[in-house]
């Protein structure tokens, strides 16, 4: 007799939570839209989710939302009901779950939560939620053309010479680029890599090449 395939049981609530879940991640790959200024608490952690998604791609994506979404969904249900009629479920909760409570490793497709109980979980949410609302920073609302154009002039800085921090020295601070050269390149519509071969030239750096005796 042939083995019957295994029946998988879920409900209506874990399936929305999957779709929502899917829709944040996929929302990181956009090339257009708004993102968290530089010097936001949690900047690091929004541009880690889009490494990863870039990463792993679209098949990986829908595999994670799948399995966090019961994760999710039992950190809903703990919140009490006042927090859940003054949060919007899937434009609210379900990405701020993800950026807060959820670690994205560049060197794993699979992705575990910052703690792993519920009740820690649900601690850490209101917590970094409180965080956020309280966040009054010094820059701008970013974007995602503008944080990509960022992260391909930091990863060339490191290929053709070895110094990320090129590209960073004359910013305000290490997480604010206002005024830098960097933003101005951007402004005008510089390639990352001419523009970081500039800089480098500039400062009559040595290249990576010669350094690791690859010249």
């Amino acid at each position: 007799m042939a083995k019957q395939p295994e029946t998988i049981t879920t409900t209506y609530p874990i399936i929305d939570t999957a779709m929502a879940a899917y829709i944040v991640l996929e929302d990181s790959r956009l090339i257009v839209g708004n993102t968290l200024p530089e010097d936001h608490p949690f900047k690091e952690a929004e541009m880690s989710i889009t490494d990863w998604c870039n990463n792993f791609g679209a098949a990986t994506m829908r595999n994670r939302a799948w399995d966090l979404s019961p994760l999710i969904e039992n950190v809903w249900c703990s919140l009490t009901e006042k927090e859940q009629e003054d949060i919007c479920w899937d434009f609210e909760f379900v990405p701020e779950f993800i950026l807060y409570c959820i670690k994205f490793d560049d060197h794993s497709e699979y992705l575990k939560p910052v703690v792993d109980r519920v009740d820690a979980l649900v601690d850490t949410y209101r917590k970094a939620r409180s965080t956020a609302e309280e966040f009054k920073g010094s820059c701008p609302p970013s974007s995602r053309q503008r944080d990509e154009f960022i992260r391909q002039c930091k990863a060339e800085a490191v290929k053709q010479w070895a110094y990320e921090d090129l590209v960073t020295d004359d910013c305000p601070s290490r997480n604010n680029y206002t005024g830098s050269r960097m933003q101005q390149a951007f402004e005008i519509g510089e390639k990352p890599a001419e523009f970081v071969k500039w800089l480098g030239e500039k400062y009559d750096l040595t290249p990576a090449n010669e350094w690791f005796g690859r010249g």
